[in-house]
């Protein structure tokens, strides 16, 4: 069952994560809503604390449409910057230019606990920045201008009212 999808600048945005010690069915289950809700918000990518769950865990939207767990991960490298178009479900209809890495190294656990490695570049790399950034406690707005910031902020809020409204 999809989750609602947490609107920043929400403090579970903006917090960083806590480790995942417990690699079993409750970690399973978070992993299986946050892939409808990822699917259900048309995203590639999504972080726990995205579905309000403060847990170091997201999902890596592949090319190919599919995608995969990296629980627990760690940048090693980033290399050669570049600007990168990007969104965010957590920002909904908002892109701007973001300062980001064409290639990266990155470690992290899958579901199961067991270590891994990998080199990505160009969208996979951005992906896995982004998602990164989101269990540091970042949105990607965090990169832009305070002028750029302050006027996103403001939407973003207007839509939270418009949603509480909606639920009452």
């Amino acid at each position: 069952m999809a989750r609602d999808i947490v609107i920043w600048p929400h403090k579970v945005l903006t917090s960083p994560t806590k480790p995942v010690t417990d690699f079993g069915p409750s970690l399973q289950k978070l992993l299986e809503e946050m892939a409808e809700s990822m699917k259900e918000a048309e995203g590639i990518g999504i972080a726990a604390n995205q579905v309000g769950e403060p847990l170091r865990v997201a999902l890596v939207g592949r090319e190919d449409g599919t995608s995969f767990e990296i629980v627990n991960p760690q940048m090693l490298e980033k290399k050669e910057p570049v600007t990168m178009e990007e969104g965010c479900l957590s920002v909904p209809r908002e892109w701007e230019k973001c300062p980001r890495f064409h290639r990266v190294k990155v470690r992290y656990q899958d579901k199961t606990g067991e270590w891994h490695e990998l080199e990505a570049e160009g969208r996979l790399a951005h992906v896995l920045q982004h998602e990164i950034d989101h269990l540091d406690g970042h949105v990607f707005v965090d990169h832009l201008s305070s002028l750029k910031r302050s006027l996103i902020l403001g939407r973003m809020q207007k839509l939270q009212k418009a949603k509480a409204r909606q639920k009452s």
